[in-house]
């Protein structure tokens, strides 16, 4: 698949707010489908599950479930994720445990709005045992008390989870959330119906393509990709920057601009060529399969970091379960499988490791600059900052009326 590369970062114009978060969060991963794992012979983790929980979860008959986005684990070549090889495959034939995996989160505000505060915030467990929310949002769930407190003792495998996402204001010790993936907002767009290559974010304002733009309705990377074309750094977190920003997309909303705000079910309509330009997550694009020539860039003024974290709700009914899950999948070995396929960048150390020892192929992936950031690559990019509730409340209120 395509991909169009950063040709020189722009000046710096200073960090984010947050130094950890900034550290915490990579890029997205541009990787190829080839498996390479099942060809080296590695082992498949299971040996490094805590012996108490693999022991106790052996004959479970209980249901683990999994509340994640689309496009986000690996499948065969025929789309299937449980089939052999595939990491809920393994973990099923590993530890007993089943797993109903659910790809029903589409955006983190709806999941909030349909799932998490109607239920947990009554008290009230919903129906999934794990979930991924980004991570403002999982920090939001964790400051509320509406996660459980993961028992470290049954994973351990942390000690793999990369430093920089230790001591975390929200949650210093990583003992509430564990990342599943981290990447890139971006734009997306497809060459067949466009001709030609993008390279700005102020593209998605072209009116050449009116009527065929679609954005997020993940506030921080339309706001802030928007932001970054008018020349603000969203590290900043700037209501008044915001508020020109909100602007512009209200005026693009209204000019018909826009056709419409999604979350990651903008894929379709890209690939289908209804749609020429999207705001973009980096994995989705190098994981849809199509026949369309779909490319993704960071635009020259930057693009947006972001992790995904797995947070177990407050009474979940399978919380061991859970943590046998993230235990699992926190093997270096498992985790490399998964990026591999997904095509985002991984919180556990070691996975660069296995991909220079796993042939030509999969060592290119770990010279890649796109997948291993170098310096001038990670220049590019921006951690949304840190809002004031009020701040907060006003602007996500607005957004939501210029997305409907």
């Amino acid at each position: 698949m395509a991909t169009t590369r950063p040709s020189g970062p722009p000046g710096r114009r200073g960090l984010p707010d947050d130094p950890d978060l900034a550290a915490a969060v990579g890029m997205a991963r541009r990787l190829t489908r080839r498996r390479f794992l099942a060809g080296t012979g590695l082992g498949l983790g299971a040996a490094a599950l805590a012996p108490g929980l693999l022991s106790s979860c052996a004959t479970s008959t209980d249901k683990l479930t999994f509340s994640n986005w689309t496009q986000y684990i690996d499948e065969d070549d025929n789309g299937n994720n449980r089939a052999r090889g595939t990491t809920i495959y393994e973990f099923e034939r590993a530890t007993g445990i089943d797993i109903e995996y659910l790809t029903d989160f589409n955006d983190n505000d709806e999941y909030f709005n349909r799932s998490f505060s109607p239920m947990l915030g009554r008290g009230k467990p919903i129906n999934a045992d794990i979930v991924a929310p980004t991570y403002w949002m999982a920090a939001r769930l964790v400051e509320l008390g509406w996660t459980e407190q993961l028992d470290l003792g049954n994973i351990p495998n942390h000690r793999y989870l990369e430093d920089a996402y230790l001591g975390l204001p929200w949650n210093p010790e990583a003992d509430r959330f564990m990342p599943w993936q981290a990447g890139i907002a971006g734009i997306a767009y497809n060459h067949d119906v466009i001709g030609r290559d993008l390279t700005s974010a102020n593209d998605l304002f072209d009116p050449e393509f009116r009527g065929q733009v679609t954005m997020l309705t993940e506030m921080r990377d339309t706001v802030g990709l928007t932001m970054l074309g008018m020349g603000f750094d969203p590290a900043d977190a700037d209501p008044g920057e915001i508020d020109q920003a909100l602007e512009k997309l209200e005026q693009a909303r209204r000019d018909g601009q826009v056709l419409k705000f999604t979350g990651n079910d903008y894929l379709q309509d890209l690939g289908r060529g209804d749609v020429a330009v999207a705001v973009a997550w980096s994995g989705d694009i190098y994981s849809f399969e199509t026949d369309a020539d779909l490319r993704f860039v960071v635009p020259d003024e930057g693009g947006l970091q972001w992790f995904d974290a797995m947070v177990v709700p407050k009474g979940a009914t399978h919380k061991a379960e859970a943590e046998a899950w993230m235990d699992f999948v926190y093997e270096p070995e498992n985790a490399a499988r998964i990026t591999e396929w997904v095509g985002y960048v991984s919180p556990v150390k070691g996975v660069r490791e296995i991909l220079l020892a796993g042939g030509e192929e999969s060592a290119a992936i770990a010279e890649d600059p796109l997948v291993f950031p170098d310096e001038e690559t990670q220049a590019r990019l921006r951690v949304f900052g840190t809002l004031e509730q009020a701040d907060e409340i006003a602007i996500q209120t607005r957004f939501n009326d210029i997305t409907g």
